[in-house]
């Protein structure tokens, strides 16, 4: 392959003794802008740009190289249609040749005396490439007098063992004086290895990842890659996963349906007996317990069966009717954790059923109860899971959470809940709404903003007991998006 400047460019561009120059088409800066223009912020508008520029212009250069040694035609990688994507997120595009992976950074022409690889294009191990080529770009000239130059390239060897890596960019860096100047060696070495082993990426739950979508999914985060926050091999694995990928970027550029959940409809009476396999529902994302998303802020300290046992009639002392109600309230939660199976302890929470004075200590009997006697005919349960199939949140992870009893009518008290996953409050006129099986509101609420448009609320609720068999949708919306769940009670 000819690794010299191209033939009729010299006059206009930039000559390098070793490196190559190539001009850029006027009509290609036009394309890759309308192309970049739709990213979410200035800094990854003008990043992907360069990109863009970089992938039109040097891709005749590796088709005619392919074309020179009788080899297929070479590929962008992320294919087209995903480099979108990718560009929203981490700087670099790659081009495979036959199985060899060309990874090209763009850079503008006055921050070039370093090549900085982000650590996605050299940790990941389905994004590694075998060489790293600084693309720098000029833009300075008119339209028709711009250019790009290769000044050089580096294996993935020498940049995983030789780079400085910079924890708070999570790059590698290398000096240009580094790399190897003579891009001949690339058609030399093609084929051997060079690249450094690296080490697989851990599992990441479909739980997790909605989590992680739903807070980097917001727009005023100019760089998820860097929040601290998320750990780079939990953020690899997010990026490893193109529906999670489309769906970070759909996000962060304003691409919000209205979704309804593709889940089965709830029959709520079922979620009242016990279920051996309740792990499956954390693995496969769906309804999960209560606890599974929600760690008590105080968790209870680790007590041997004796010791739980004599903490247990104190304890129930509390539930007496002269006791306030709310220590009544606070010692059937404390039952909940300490009084698994103790007949003591169930017989006195279904006691407190019925002599409660208000609906939140009879909730809180009816919860503990569950947790304490799976299956008793008055127990409780309560079920969450996260609010993140595609709807924006403005960068709040929140969750839907659903609570049933029994009541004596036959019927079931349904309470619902949407809330922070964490610390924090919910974005302002956030609705919660029941609606009929025919989209008849029947009861919503809102949350609140203050005066500077922060959120006021940690949660919304709503209670209501529909007759036996009743068919309704739960939606969750914020402005033009919303989430709907059916249920039958």
């Amino acid at each position: 392959m000819n690794f010299k400047n191209q033939e009729g460019n010299q006059s206009s561009v930039p000559t390098n003794s070793e490196g190559m120059c190539f001009k850029i088409a006027p009509d290609d800066q036009k394309q890759a802008w309308e192309i970049a223009d739709r990213h979410s912020n200035t800094i990854t508008r003008y990043q992907a740009y360069l990109n863009w520029l970089t992938v039109k212009t040097l891709l005749p250069w590796f088709e005619a190289w392919a074309q020179e040694e009788g080899l297929p035609a070479p590929e962008i990688w992320p294919p087209a249609k995903q480099l979108v994507q990718s560009l929203e997120l981490v700087n670099g595009t790659a081009i495979e040749l036959n199985s060899t992976r060309f990874i090209l950074i763009p850079m503008d022409e006055i921050e070039s005396d370093f090549l900085d690889v982000p650590q996605e294009w050299v940790d990941h191990p389905n994004w590694l490439g075998d060489y790293y080529l600084p693309i720098i770009v000029s833009l300075d000239g008119d339209e028709d007098d711009c250019w790009i130059q290769i000044p050089g390239f580096g294996t993935h060897k020498q940049v995983k063992t030789e780079g400085n890596y910079d924890k708070n960019t999570r790059t590698y860096g290398l000096e240009m004086t580094d790399l190897i100047p003579d891009l001949t060696v690339m058609e030399i070495t093609r084929g051997l290895q060079v690249q450094e082993p690296i080490l697989s990426l851990p599992p990441l739950s479909e739980v997790e990842a909605k989590k992680w979508v739903e807070i980097l999914g917001n727009p005023s985060i100019y760089s998820p890659r860097l929040q601290g926050e998320i750990s780079f091999e939990t953020w690899a694995a997010l990026l490893d996963n193109q529906e999670w990928r489309q769906h970070l970027c759909d996000r962060r550029m304003g691409k919000n349906p209205d979704v309804v959940s593709h889940q089965p409809l709830q029959e709520l009476r079922q979620w009242l007996h016990p279920v051996m396999e309740e792990g499956l529902a954390a693995i496969s994302g769906v309804w999960q317990q209560f606890e599974a998303l929600f760690v008590p802020p105080t968790p209870v300290a680790v007590r041997g069966k004796r010791e739980t046992i004599q903490a247990i009639a104190p304890v129930i002392r509390l539930l007496q009717p002269d006791e306030l109600e709310q220590t009544r309230r606070h010692a059937a939660g404390v039952l909940g954790e300490l009084g698994f199976g103790n007949s003591e302890a169930i017989a006195a929470l279904t006691q407190l059923l019925h002599t409660a004075r208000d609906e939140e200590t009879r909730w809180q009997a009816a919860l503990s109860l569950g947790k304490i006697s799976p299956g008793h005919p008055q127990a409780g349960i309560r079920k969450a899971r996260y609010l993140d199939w595609g709807m924006s949140l403005q960068g709040h992870s929140v969750a839907l959470i659903v609570a049933i009893m029994p009541k004596s009518d036959d019927k079931l008290g349904i309470h619902l809940q949407v809330q922070p996953t964490s610390s924090g409050k919910l974005p302002p006129h956030l609705k919660l709404s029941v609606l009929s099986a025919s989209e008849e509101t029947i009861r919503e609420a809102e949350s609140r903003g203050d005066r500077t448009g922060e959120g006021q609320d940690n949660l919304i609720q709503l209670r209501f007991s529909p007759p036996p068999g009743t068919h309704f949708r739960v939606r969750v919306s914020l402005k033009e998006s919303s989430i709907t769940e059916d249920f039958i009670a």
